[in-house]
């Protein structure tokens, strides 16, 4: 293994150890460290059988969701477009639980 990929392997474990949050066939979710003055994570999405990152799912306030944002020149499927719409699914019902939760304890 080159200089390079111990860096690579080196940076993807310690990302695994912020926080794998899920896995797919094909995709693999992982939580980035919070950024000052944000209260929701981004999440990287990679092709684990390449890990390649293929782009990150992040909350966009103004829409008020989870969104997905595809680096550039990524080709999908459609069974990875599935993939990212249900992990976003899951993030925003966790979203809306912790909302309904914070509305309750007022």
């Amino acid at each position: 293994m080159g200089n390079v990929g111990k860096m690579d392997y080196a940076l993807r474990v310690q990302e695994m150890k912020m926080g794998s949050i899920g896995q797919s066939n094909h995709l693999e979710f992982v939580k980035q460290r919070l950024e000052k003055g944000r209260k929701l994570h981004k999440y990287k999405v990679t092709n684990h059988s390449l890990y390649e990152v293929i782009g990150e799912i992040h909350w966009r306030g103004g829409w008020r969701q989870y969104v997905f944002q595809a680096f550039p020149n990524i080709d999908m499927s459609r069974s990875c477009h599935k993939q990212i719409d249900e992990f976003i699914d899951k993030l925003m019902k966790e979203w809306r639980e912790l909302k309904k939760g914070e509305e309750d304890d007022v």
